[in-house]
């Protein structure tokens, strides 16, 4: 199997939806992350990235709209936002467009926070 096969994973009531797709340059986040087993759901994700990190296209734009997430998965975006830096770092385009809901404090102070981490061009936008 293709390393860089794109990955569709449909929102159920504890996993976003996820569409990483190099060919139509689609990597979006949606709805809420709280998985029983963030390990399971996240690492093939984590290892899409650092396959795609390895011939990006030029331009990375990440779509992140959810309405919730825990603890763990937070741990499990700042591995992906990690890696997104590593593109930023070859002299590519990267951009995090950041949504969170209109009068979503949390939401929006955790986007500055990310921001602020992996020092990578970010959008924050509310929706």
């Amino acid at each position: 199997m293709d390393s860089l096969t794109p990955i569709r994973l449909n929102e159920t009531q504890f996993t976003p939806e996820v569409n990483l797709d190099m060919d139509r340059s689609r990597f979006e986040f949606y709805g809420k992350s709280l998985p029983e087993d963030c390990n399971e759901f996240f690492d093939p994700i984590i290892e899409w990235f650092r396959n795609y990190v390895t011939m990006p296209n030029r331009e990375t734009v990440v779509v992140f709209k959810l309405d919730y997430f825990n603890t763990s998965t937070s741990k499990k975006f700042l591995e992906i936002l990690n890696l997104l830096k590593e593109i930023h770092r070859q002299k590519k385009t990267v951009i995090v467009h950041w949504y969170y809901r209109t009068g979503d404090e949390d939401m929006f102070e955790t986007g500055e926070t990310f921001s602020e981490l992996v020092s990578i061009p970010f959008k924050i936008m509310p929706f």
